[in-house]
Formats: C-alpha cells, structure tokens, sequence
C-alpha cells in the first residue's frame, strides 16, 4: 500500500441477516485528499461509515488506516489512531455549554491529570495543577471554536445554538481529537444555501489548516461538486462508480439512479 494512502477499503461487506447493506466495496482514500461518497437514501453510506469507525464489524473485508489493519479494533482504539468523525444525528451533549462539549473531547484524548489527582484535591500541590490544567484546556478548546467561527458562543448551551451552528459544532469537537482522517455524516443536513457554501468553504480550510484527509457522505450536491476531489457511488450497497466530480455528475449510470430525479442524495 503506498504511503500516500490514508486510508483503504478491501472487499467490505456487511450483511444484517440475509440483506447485505453493504457489499464488496473497494476504494482508496489518498492522505490529504477530499472524498465523498454518494448514492441513494439507503444505499449503504452511513453503514460504510460505522463499519470504518467499528460501530459494526465487517462481515468480510478489511478497513485500513495509513498501512495499518484496524477490523476489529474497538472504536475508542479507532479514534486514538487519528479517525474522528461528526453524525448523521446531531450527537452534542445538549445541556453543557458549547466549550464544555469541546473539553470533552479534549479531556478524552489527551486527559490532563489522572483518578488519583483528581481524590486528592485537598492537597494544594494537586489542586492548582488541577487548576492550571482546567485553565489550559479551555484555552485550547476556544482555539478550536474559533477555528469553525462560533467563539463567540463559548458559553451557551448547545441546545440553544441554531441548527447550523451546532453542525459547526461538531465538527470542532470531532477537531479537538486530533485526528489525521476526518469523516463527515452529512455536514450540511438542514442548512440553507448560504450556509452550505460557508460549510463548504470552512472543511476546505480546515483541511488545509490540519492536514486532514477528509471522507464524506452528503445530499447537497452543490457542496460535494465544489468541495471533493473524487467521488465514489453506490447503489444499494454495491460500487456504482467513482471519479472526478465532472466525471460523476455525467455518468449515465449515476444519473439513472438518482442525480436525474433530484440532485441530492
């Protein structure tokens, strides 16, 4: 596998019962490179996405990340390795604050004090660097709020953000993992078209500000043809075709199944 390969998909199918949701899927990430994956409702997307993140386990196939095989690790060794991801379904912790989801994220993977520390902050020695830590780790939290533009809201709920504001959100939270290989589960859900072209804009600077390589699956087409460097079809869980944007958006076989009705997902 050439070194320039973040990450690589052999032969992944996964079957729930007798229906197979995704099958004998082959494809090739390259390391700072924009993919999105494209089809149908129901064609098999979001399961390729929990099988790379171990959400499910293959059926058949292998997953791997910069050379590495990672079927079958469990999805908190997947994120330590440098994969993080956003949602479908808005998954914040909705009652804490906007940098408290952040911290989160932040606290999981790089703790700054341990369980004894933190049973023994009656000794002054342990408390101010407990202190000192907690100061830290907002300050690096609020970096990355500012990175997707919503500093601004540090101390909000994140319920009480707009829609579009709690996508950016996620995606900060998914940042401060430090991952190498970014996966985005329709990051422009319920956003108006100004909004969509801003998201677009922001994942190509983010991308670029942290060396990310970038995997997504998205219904706004606008933002796909305009953002992704390559795409890969399916249909009903099988590969259907892959290409430039150009390429894809006048392939008759990807316009049978769905580009020619509406031009989403």
């Amino acid at each position: 596998m050439s070194k320039d390969t973040a990450l690589k998909i052999d032969g992944l199918t996964k079957a729930f019962g007798g229906i197979k949701a995704v099958e004998n899927l082959s494809f090739e990430l390259k390391t700072g490179e924009i993919m999105g994956i494209i089809g149908p409702n129901g064609a098999g997307k979001t399961t390729v996405f929990n099988l790379i993140t171990s959400v499910y386990q293959p059926t058949e196939g292998n997953i791997y990340f910069e050379g590495q095989n990672i079927t079958g690790k469990q999805p908190e060794e997947i994120v330590k390795l440098g994969i993080a991801r956003t949602f479908q379904n808005i998954r914040l912790f909705k009652k804490l604050t906007v940098i408290e989801n952040v911290i989160t994220a932040l606290d999981l993977n790089n703790p700054k004090y341990n369980v004894m520390q933190a049973l023994f902050t009656n000794f002054p020695f342990v408390n101010n660097k407990i202190k000192k830590s907690e100061i830290e780790l907002r300050e690096e939290a609020k970096k990355y709020l500012r990175d997707v533009g919503i500093e601004e809201y540090a101390y909000k709920t994140a319920e009480s953000l707009p829609y579009g504001l709690q996508r950016k959100l996620e995606i900060a939270r998914a940042l401060a993992l430090n991952p190498r290989l970014l996966l985005l589960d329709e990051p422009a859900a319920g956003m108006n078209p100004e909004e969509t072209r801003e998201l677009t804009e922001l994942i190509r600077t983010l991308a670029k500000k942290f060396d990310l390589s970038v995997l997504l699956i998205e219904h706004h087409m606008d933002l796909v043809m305009n953002l992704c460097d390559h795409l890969y079809v399916i249909n009903f869980g099988k590969f259907l075709a892959e290409g430039t944007p150009e390429v894809i958006q006048n392939d008759p076989k990807v316009l049978e199944a769905y580009l020619g009705g509406e031009a989403d997902a």
